[in-house]
Parts: structure tokens; sequence; C-alpha cells
């Protein structure tokens, strides 16, 4: 499996098991999150409230990742938070894979 494909499909399984942590907080406010980045084997968490999750999955294109660990060559930095970045999908094949892999209505 090509380098793009790796790292998007393990941006793909963050964003889901973040999608199942949200589901289980049911609005409580905060959740500790995943990393969403492409390295395989990241491990790192990072505490959000909801909505700012929300925030971050606004396009399929979207991903939470701590600072340095967004990947220049497939994504670019579209918001800095203190603990966390927003990245967005620039190669079209990782953005294909995240819009294949969305399970939100919009995405």
């Amino acid at each position: 499996m090509p380098a793009v494909e790796r790292a998007a499909a393990a941006e793909v399984n963050g964003r889901r098991v973040n999608e199942a942590i949200e589901r289980g907080a049911q609005g409580t406010g905060t959740a500790v999150f995943v990393c969403e980045c492409g390295k395989l084997g990241c491990s790192e968490t990072v505490a959000l409230t909801i909505s700012a999750y929300e925030g971050v999955r606004s396009g399929f294109e979207r991903f939470l990742v701590v600072p340095g660990h967004e990947i220049e060559a497939i994504e670019d930095v579209v918001e800095r938070h203190g603990s966390y970045l927003v990245v967005a999908k620039r190669d079209d094949e990782a953005a294909e894979m995240a819009f294949a892999t969305d399970d939100r209505d919009d995405g």
C-alpha cells in the first residue's frame, strides 16, 4: 500500500474512533479524542468539547491532529488551537478516501 493510502487509512481509522467517542459522550460537554493523523501507531489524545470536535468535523476533508503530526505533503493546517490543529486534505487521493469513508450525511 503506497504511503499516501496508508496515511489516509490511519486518519480514517482515527476519525471512526472519534465518531464513536462522540456518540458515547452524548453531549456531556468534554471528551478525550484520539489524534487523527496519518502516523501509524500514534496514540496521542486531546481533550475537547463536543462542540469543538463538531467544528473540526464541519467538512469531510478536515481532521483533528496534535501539533507536529500534520503531513505537509497531503494536507494544510486550516486552524491552530492550543493543544490541537485542524488539517484539511489537499492531496486528491487522500481527499477522495476521506470523502468515501465519511459516514455523516453532509460528506
